[in-house]
């Protein structure tokens, strides 16, 4: 859990959830429902409530958030784009779909290697489309679980001791999809502290968010 102010915690209240800002805490009212078809509870964004600061408390939302609200995990894709984007160049040489290996390898270090994971993970939205129902051959099989294997060392090589950690703190970073726009969620203090240590960037930019095809972005495929 994030260690938020005091002076925060009593806006914090039940089903008020909280995304940090550079300009203090924006505050959100939600809740959790079950969907049909998902196996796991949805995160549904019912209001935003404002900007949250020590001097001035809380500023209300001018104008009101529109619908259209997402949220997708976030935390463990940049992660994993640090230290392991290169695994899927081997199988895209090979002509094989490198970016469902890809997508089921990281989502496997979660657990949710499935639709529903990946329905849920920033994933869908840097590479919209993917068919998690594809029947893999069995070259196709062989590359994931090399990839899987690959993926799993070069983290713990380059995070070392710290890699647990960075590895639970991230799995709590979402992307907000808010008036049009992609904003990262909440940072944990600690996570910060990592991520200046490993060179990891949780910033949303266009290029990640899919409005600009830069240069970066197309190598990184």
């Amino acid at each position: 859990m994030a260690n938020y102010p005091e002076w925060l915690m009593p806006y914090k209240t039940k089903g008020v959830y909280v995304s940090k800002k550079k300009n203090g805490y924006a505050l959100y009212r939600g809740h959790s429902e079950r969907v049909p078809g998902k196996k796991s509870p949805v995160f549904r964004c019912d209001e935003y409530l404002g900007i949250v600061t020590e001097k001035d408390g809380l500023i209300p939302s001018r104008p009101p958030v529109r619908s259209g609200i997402e949220v997708r995990r976030y935390g463990l894709w940049v992660v994993a784009e640090k230290f392991c984007s290169h695994l899927r160049l081997d199988p895209k040489s090979k002509g094989l779909d490198h970016k469902l290996l890809y997508a089921r390898a990281l989502l496997s270090l979660e657990g949710r290697d499935d639709r529903d994971g990946y329905a849920g993970s920033w994933l869908s939205v840097a590479w919209p489309g993917v068919d998690m129902t594809h029947e893999m051959s069995e070259e196709e099989s062989k590359a994931l679980k090399r990839i899987q294997v690959q993926m799993k060392s070069l983290l713990a090589m380059r995070l070392g001791e710290d890699k647990e950690r960075v590895m639970d703190l991230s799995r709590d970073v979402y992307a907000v999809h808010v008036n049009g726009g992609w904003h990262i969620g909440d940072v944990p203090s600690e996570l910060e502290v990592l991520a200046s240590k490993y060179g990891l960037d949780f910033f949303i930019d266009e290029v990640k968010s899919g409005k600009k095809r830069g240069k970066r972005e197309q190598v990184s495929e």
